[in-house]
Order: C-alpha cells, then sequence, then structure tokens
C-alpha cells in the first residue's frame, strides 16, 4: 500500500502536555473505531534505532507484542505514544519520528520507532460509565501519579492526576469531593516542585472551598504567596496551619522563614526610601 504521510502535533490540553511527533503510516489499518483512553491493545513497539532505556522512555513494553492499558504508561514520553496509538486503526503500523530535541539517538539525530497495532477492545467511554466505574479509574489514575512522584517524575505525576480530576468533576456529585479535595492537593504538589505558584494557588484555592481546614491546603498556599512575595497572604494561611495544628514543625520553620524574609524586605524599603529623601534634601541645599 501507499504510505502516507501526515504530522500529528499531540495537543493534549485536559493533561497539560503538548507532544510534536511526525507520523508516518506505512500499513493502513481497517475499522471505523479507534482505541480511546482505558482500552486494552496488544502492541508491537520496536525502536528503528538504538537508545538507552528506550522502555523507561516509552512506558511500554519493546520489541516484543504485548498488551498494554492505553494511558497507564509512566514513561516520560508514554502520553506521546497514547496520542499516536489513540490514532490508529486496527492493524496498522506506523512509523514516529521525534525531533532530536525532544529524544536524542546516541548519534546526536532524531529518534525513530514503528509501532503496530495488533488488535484491541476498547474502553466505556467517560460519557457512558457510572459513577463506580469513574472511581475505580481516579483511583488507578492516582495510583500512577503518586507512583511518578515517589520517583520524582514531577511533570508525569501531575498529568496523571489531573486526568483523575477530569473524571472526579464529571461525577459531580457531593459525596465524591473527598476525591476531589486529595487530587486538588496533589496536584498542587506538583507544581509547587515545578515553581508553578499560580496553579498552587488555584489549586489550594479548589481544595479549601471543599475543606476550609486543610492544612495542606493551606501550608503549600503559604508557600506559594511567600515564593511570589505576598507576605501577607502567606501569613495568614501560617497562622491558620497554627491554630490548627500548633505543633507543625514543619509551618514554624515557614513562618521563621517568612519573618526573615519580611525583615530583610523592609530592610531594602527603608533603605531605598533613606536614598530617594537624602537625595531629595541635598538637592534642596
Amino acid at each position: 500500500m501507499c504510505s502516507k504521510m501526515a504530522t500529528n502535533t499531540a495537543s493534549r490540553v485536559s493533561d497539560g502536555l503538548n507532544d510534536t511527533f511526525v507520523k508516518e503510516v506505512i500499513q493502513e489499518g481497517s475499522g471505523l473505531h479507534k482505541p480511546n483512553e482505558g482500552a486494552t491493545c496488544k502492541v508491537l513497539i520496536t525502536p528503528a534505532s538504538p537508545l538507552p532505556d528506550a522502555e523507561g522512555i516509552i512506558g511500554y513494553p519493546i520489541n516484543t507484542e504485548c498488551e498494554i492499558c492505553l494511558g497507564t504508561g509512566t514513561g516520560s514520553w508514554s502520553f506521546a505514544f497514547d496520542s499516536c496509538i489513540e490514532s490508529m486503526r486496527l492493524g496498522e503500523q506506523c512509523r514516529l519520528t521525534f525531533d532530536a530535541k525532544i529524544i536524542t539517538s546516541p548519534d546526536g539525530t532524531e529518534w525513530v520507532c514503528i509501532v503496530y497495532l495488533i488488535g484491541f477492545s476498547r474502553s466505556k467511554d467517560i460519557s457512558e460509565m457510572t459513577s463506580e466505574e469513574k472511581l475505580i479509574r481516579v483511583s488507578m489514575l492516582k495510583d500512577l501519579g503518586t507512583k511518578c512522584f515517589k520517583e520524582d517524575r514531577i511533570e508525569q505525576a501531575e498529568l496523571f492526576y489531573l486526568r483523575g480530576l477530569k473524571y472526579v468533576i464529571t461525577i459531580g456529585e457531593q459525596k465524591d469531593n473527598r476525591q476531589k479535595l486529595l487530587l486538588s492537593l496533589n496536584i498542587a504538589a506538583c507544581q509547587l516542585k515545578q515553581k508553578h505558584y499560580d496553579g498552587v494557588i488555584i489549586h489550594c484555592t479548589k481544595a479549601l472551598n471543599i475543606d476550609s481546614n486543610s492544612t495542606k491546603a493551606l501550608f503549600r498556599r503559604g508557600q506559594a504567596f511567600v515564593e511570589l512575595q505576598d507576605y501577607e497572604l502567606a501569613q495568614s494561611d501560617f497562622d491558620k496551619c497554627l491554630q490548627l495544628e500548633p505543633n507543625n514543625k514543619a509551618v514554624q520553620n515557614q513562618v521563621i522563614l517568612l519573618s526573615a524574609k519580611r525583615k530583610k524586605l523592609d530592610a531594602h524599603y527603608a533603605h531605598t526610601m533613606s536614598k530617594m529623601f537624602g537625595k531629595s534634601t541635598a538637592e534642596k541645599h
């Protein structure tokens, strides 16, 4: 069959990811349906060129026919492979080429692999799932996120937590606020590590809208306020933390650091004002 060349820019906005790769169809697939998130897929992923820790990067087994649950790969580029497989039809074979700035072969060139979709069984779409089924999916995604977080793969962890939150939001029942709270806190923890302080504030505030006494939300939001030099709001969050947990050493340490930062800032302002008014007085004479 003729090859068909297409550039696929995988823009997964809900997952916070923007992957770019070139997909070349080298064997057309059949049928109308394609795999979706949660689908059980039989695939063969074969690197066309060597790459150290290729399986860790892809997040799925390589060089062997295997069954995967689409969306559960924890590799640094699993989400790109998910995007590719979700665009494939039964029996399709394609070549994925990643720019050398993204994944680099040992010789410094772009990296290539072949993906063959041998078979698949679609999962229910999110609109077809019951609340119980969604919560099972949430639990799985949360566990995958926590695994990545513990392994210091923070970006992947955040993506799993965000996907879990998507399912919780569609349930829309008051009883699932606990899951929404936990996921919001986990996302905030990821964003704090990545220094995305505005995002920390947004997700901690969402958590506090569910539980106004969440010390984790207050503490993480306070840390973000400190980094943004909004010291009054940081102090307010830390004070409430200490009201709830007077012996919390982490909060106590943050209060000490905050006090030092405020004194330093006050000294800077005092010095600046002194120079300003000193110069003004000198000019009058």
